[in-house]
């Protein structure tokens, strides 16, 4: 049984908004530095743009840990640095 295929598309945009909140008084409106969820967003729609970013293949099961491979990364053998012999940047 094939896992059926499933495309996910990705944008990215801007709008330009206003937001209006209600406070008690105007020490408690000064303090409040975002609009709050009791806030009213009115979007404007004519500035609403959006540019396509990418598209990418999901699975169902596109949540999960990718599985390590047959091999382990760290079981090489690194590099070993060498250092410069004219010593040029080398502050004493």
């Amino acid at each position: 049984m094939s896992i059926p295929k499933r495309f996910e598309k990705f944008w990215s945009g801007s709008v330009s908004f206003t937001a209006t909140e209600m406070f008690n008084d105007l020490n408690a409106a000064a303090e409040v530095s975002v609009p709050s969820k009791a806030a009213k967003i009115v979007v404007n729609e004519k500035t609403l743009s959006y540019d396509f970013k990418r598209i990418k293949e999901v699975t169902t099961n596109a949540n999960t840990l990718p599985t390590p491979g047959p091999t382990d990364p760290g079981k090489g053998k690194g590099e070993k640095k060498v250092e410069r012999q004219d010593n040029k940047g080398i502050k004493k």
